[in-house]
């Protein structure tokens, strides 16, 4: 089991690694570099493992709270997480199928963006929100 601080450490790296593969998908020319791939699929299993961690923890301990507006937040927690989820493992076989023309590489970058946007408010929602939260109950 992870603690807080391992947790937001991971969310620190999820950050760092967001910032490097937004730049990378910004060229076309690496989309089909297998490095690329490589990288991108470990970032999604490492996002991957941190979204399940806190729905088997944080997310079930948050929904349980007396509090209404504490176990509305935790539905948002769990929505967020859902949604990228079903976003992000369309996007990596995509990415990793090695798009041809320039509409297909066009609409990853725009699928990129919005990955990483949805990433990004999530850690930013986690550090803001969700821990401490966690730490005041």
């Amino acid at each position: 089991m992870y603690s807080l601080d391992e947790l937001k450490k991971q969310n620190q790296e999820i950050s760092h690694l967001c910032d490097v593969l937004a730049v990378v998908m910004e060229q076309p020319a690496l989309h089909k570099n297998p490095y690329v791939c490589e990288l991108m699929s470990r970032f999604k299993e490492k996002v991957w493992m941190h979204l399940v961690f806190e729905d088997n923890t944080l997310y079930v301990a948050l929904l349980h709270n007396e509090n209404k507006n504490i176990s509305q937040m935790a539905k948002a927690f769990h929505d967020s997480a859902k949604e990228i989820k079903h976003h992000f493992s369309g996007f990596v076989r995509q990415l990793c199928s090695a798009p041809a023309t320039e509409s297909e590489h066009q609409s990853l970058i725009t699928e990129s963006r919005r990955i990483f946007s949805l990433i990004r408010e999530r850690v930013e929602y986690e550090n803001t929100k969700i821990f401490p939260l966690v730490e005041s109950h």
